[in-house]
């Protein structure tokens, strides 16, 4: 499993790639800019991010993990 970071809101976040590589990255930036009703929902930065070939997993310091669909 390859890892890389990205910024999100200026705070560092791993991105665990998963059956994919950094291809992917611009993808799930515009989809973390672009679900508001996901990201609405997690009041701080996600910890760290599994990002698989259509989709990428959230997980917030609370413990919650959240799906977002990738384009």
């Amino acid at each position: 499993m390859n890892r890389t970071n990205i910024s999100y809101n200026d705070v560092p976040v791993v991105v665990n790639l998963i059956g994919t590589d950094l291809k992917l990255i611009p993808s799930l930036l515009s989809a973390l800019k672009h679900n508001k009703i996901t990201l609405g929902a997690i009041h701080n930065p996600p910890l760290q991010i599994d990002l698989f070939s259509s989709e990428a997993l959230l997980y917030s310091d609370d413990g919650d993990k959240f799906r977002i669909p990738i384009f």
